[in-house]
């Protein structure tokens, strides 16, 4: 018998309070437009204890999580690779860490808020894991899947050949809607989980508020029909914005969340965790009738819980010279100094100003032999009754997910990225060649010396494929 408990605490910073996702957003958040929660699902078997959290931050550093991870284990008794931490990459939360880069706000300070926040940020997972672990009651877990169109791939050529940030219809989207359904042995629902792939950047850099965009309003609506608790897993949006997003105002995100929320709910109506059998009745009248009434199965069939997690090395496109890094540093510094010089604002400056932060790190890096060729990964399957959660730690691409899907024999698949550390963008090998942001730079907001190699895709998914056949 499975038993299950979820938790949630409230994490909204106190303010002001930098925000991060857009390096143009220089003025810190004075007003709480929503408020930011982490959630902790905890579920139990005799075979195994899983803990699954979700918060609404942008990132997560990988050896934060990996600490995390472990400190959360160790608090309710299972082993690390047991616990999954995902994070909704909301562009309107606040740092996670004190190092590196702030993609917003003033990227080398830390504010008295900041910090505080950092500490905190933590413990409270922490907490919300312990406060699920100590409520646990029986259940019953299903599985489905939904459609919702309103996101885009974003890999957008323009009249010169470039790849913007736009819409490209004719990309690769990962369209799903994965939920569970987690209901206690009379039929309640206890739980939900719901997965889907989409920027949270439906409220642009101009609504400088906390806000968890729109996972928010999904999981609200979810929860005030239901009655239970709404937890959301941020899928392979990498390469994924919303059909319409970066509005400078609030509401857009209500309005998105709302209809993601009304797909949860008819998956959620086709579901069912309790299995039952078909019972014929003999019922007669003026002429012979025959009923057919759906009883419950007694016992119910067992559902298992399995979970397995493994570290792939993803190696890195070849490293720059110090003399090619000390080009490219002066290049961006004199790019500031001709801004400054011009009487540039600060959001001008900040875009600017991040990549010669990147560039200044990535020199220290090199000249002191600390830039390695590859990088870890911690790649994860959980098996939840039909289910299964298979994870990469980072910004996946739709095509990786898909894949995955695709070649998963469960009959159930949800992919969540961003989980268990953010460590850069995760591209499709083919998307390579066309270059852009993503393939090209996006490792400067991951403190990366170069971005990760083509041959990369491959290694994940296929490491993502063992450990899905390792609990299925």
């Amino acid at each position: 018998m499975v038993s299950a408990g979820i938790a949630r605490v409230d994490i909204t910073p106190s303010l002001p309070i930098d925000l991060v996702g857009y390096s143009r957003r220089v003025a810190p958040a004075t007003e709480v437009r929503a408020p930011l929660t982490a959630t902790a699902l905890v579920l139990d078997s005799p075979e195994a204890r899983i803990a699954i959290l979700a918060a609404d931050v942008a990132f997560l550093l990988p050896a934060d999580a990996d600490r995390l991870r472990a400190e959360i284990g160790t608090d309710i008794g299972t082993p690390a690779d047991h616990v999954l931490i995902n994070v909704s990459h909301t562009h309107a939360g606040p740092m996670t860490h004190e190092g590196g880069i702030k993609i917003g706000g003033r990227q080398r300070e830390r504010s008295e808020t900041e910090l505080a926040f950092i500490e905190e940020f933590p413990q409270r997972l922490r907490q919300v894991a312990v406060s699920a672990g100590r409520h646990l009651e029986p259940v019953r877990i299903a599985g489905g899947t939904g459609t919702f169109d309103l996101a885009v791939n974003r890999r957008e050529k323009n009249a010169e050949g470039r790849v913007i940030l736009g819409w490209n219809p004719n990309k690769p989207v990962d369209r799903d809607v994965g939920v569970m359904r987690i209901d206690r042995l009379d039929g309640s629902t206890l739980a939900v989980v719901v997965n889907f792939a989409c920027h949270p950047v439906v409220v642009g850099p101009e609504d400088a508020a906390v806000n968890p965009d729109f996972p928010g309003p999904m999981r609200a609506l979810v929860e005030q029909v239901t009655g239970a608790t709404c937890l959301f897993l941020q899928g392979a949006c990498g390469n994924i914005l919303p059909l319409q997003g970066f509005f400078d105002h609030s509401g857009p995100e209500v309005d998105f969340g709302r209809k993601l929320g009304v797909e949860v709910l008819h998956v959620l109506d086709g579901l069912s965790p309790i299995e039952h059998r078909l019972e014929r009745i003999d019922y007669g009248s003026v002429t012979p009738i025959v009923l057919h009434r759906q009883v419950a199965l007694d016992p119910q069939p067992t559902q298992e819980l399995r979970a397995a997690g493994r570290i792939v090395h993803l190696p890195l496109k070849p490293l720059p010279t110090v003399a090619d890094l000390e080009a490219e540093r002066d290049g961006y510094r004199d790019h500031l100094d001709r801004a400054e010089a011009d009487g540039a604002d600060q959001v001008t400056l900040n875009p600017i100003e991040y990549h010669l932060n990147w560039a200044e790190d990535a020199l220290e890096q090199l000249r002191e032999g600390e830039a390695a060729c590859e990088v870890p990964a911690f790649v994860q399957a959980l098996r939840i009754g039909d289910t299964v959660i298979a994870t990469m730690p980072g910004e996946a691409f739709s095509e990786l997910a898909l894949q995955v899907k695709q070649r998963s024999g469960a009959a159930t698949t949800l992919f969540a990225g961003y989980a268990n550390g953010v460590l850069t963008y995760l591209p499709a090998a083919a998307e390579y060649p066309d270059g852009g942001y993503e393939c090209d730079y996006a490792h400067h907001s991951y403190g990366l010396v170069e971005q990760i190699a083509p041959e990369s895709e491959r290694i994940l998914v296929d490491a993502c494929m063992e450990l899905i056949n390792a609990v299925c």
